[in-house]
């Protein structure tokens, strides 16, 4: 009899290990996390860059504390392509291997076959840049073909607005510095692009007290998150994220991240020396683009 009960207390043990075991590699299972790749500008400050962080390349964007958020629900990991090609970003999501982009614009060419996140998490407002004599030299943009302009070449830009820099004969410049030294030396009366990235290459460039923007924006580039829809996760990432885009703590920390970064390059660029095609304009003095103005006024009265 005593054996027959001891032969019962082992048995009950033995399946009680069983159902903890059992039960440890369930929650191990539930626990798991689904890997996901996220992607981005790669040198769009200060909505993305890639940059060096020990050595290695991060991807740093104004989404990644809104990610953390989207993790947490959906159970994923989230990490960050560090791919500087963005054709190449595009493509890899096209084909399933990046699953999300951070960040992209309204029916433009380049973003199909993905799919977009409703509503646009961000907005990205289109400023003119030009020194402050012009400030309201341009009020509408009706008032863009009287005068010449120039786009960053390197700046991203939907295809709206491309078509709207071709339809009033705005020309591209090369490069940051291209496009400011011909605003500076009045060789164009005006620079067009987005408030956030052109603030912050004026801070960068010393430009700050040579420059100012325009009142108000003349357009906007709504920014929204894509999805691939060759993604393994296609559809559960779409549900999470179509949730979240409509939640105003997601929302608020991509465009708080946005605020942070713009007040950080400030600070960063205090006691810049501007380029040297740079010179204080004397009191009175036209700069050229006014001189420009004030010959074909001139030839309307004659």
């Amino acid at each position: 009899m005593k054996k027959l009960g001891l032969w019962i207390f082992l048995l009950a043990q033995i399946l009680t290990s069983m159902c903890y075991a059992q039960s440890m590699v369930t929650t191990k299972q539930d626990t798991k996390k689904s890997f996901v790749l996220a992607g981005s500008f790669p040198d769009y400050f200060p909505i993305s860059e890639v940059v060096k962080e020990r050595s290695f390349p991060v991807l740093n964007t104004v989404f990644n504390d809104a990610m953390e958020q989207f993790a947490e629900v959906g159970n994923f990991k989230v990490e960050y392509s560090t791919e500087t090609d963005y054709e190449k970003t595009l493509i890899n999501l096209r084909q399933g291997q990046t699953d999300i982009l951070l960040g992209m614009y309204y029916d433009t060419k380049m973003y199909r076959g993905l799919e977009y996140i409703y509503p646009a998490v961000l907005n990205n407002p289109v400023h003119l840049i030009v020194v402050p004599q012009n400030q309201d030299l341009i009020s509408s943009s009706e008032d863009l073909l009287k005068y010449k302009g120039t786009y960053i070449k390197t700046e991203y830009f939907s295809d709206y607005m491309l078509k709207n820099f071709k339809n009033n004969n705005i020309t591209a410049s090369d490069s940051v510095m291209d496009a400011y030294k011909k605003l500076l030396t009045g060789e164009v009366d005006y620079i067009i692009g987005s408030y956030y990235y052109n603030y912050v290459k004026v801070c960068e460039l010393g430009l700050k007290n040579y420059v100012t923007f325009s009142r108000s924006a003349l357009w906007n580039m709504p920014l929204f998150i894509g999805v691939s829809k060759a993604s393994k996760y296609y559809k559960r990432i779409s549900s999470i994220l179509k949730k979240l885009a409509v939640d105003d703590k997601f929302t608020a920390s991509i465009n708080n991240a946005l605020i942070a970064k713009v007040k950080q390059a400030e600070v960063d660029a205090q006691g810049v020396v501007p380029p040297s095609f740079v010179r204080e304009q004397k009191q009175g003095e036209l700069t050229p683009a006014d001189q420009r103005e004030q010959n074909k006024e001139q030839a309307v009265e004659e």
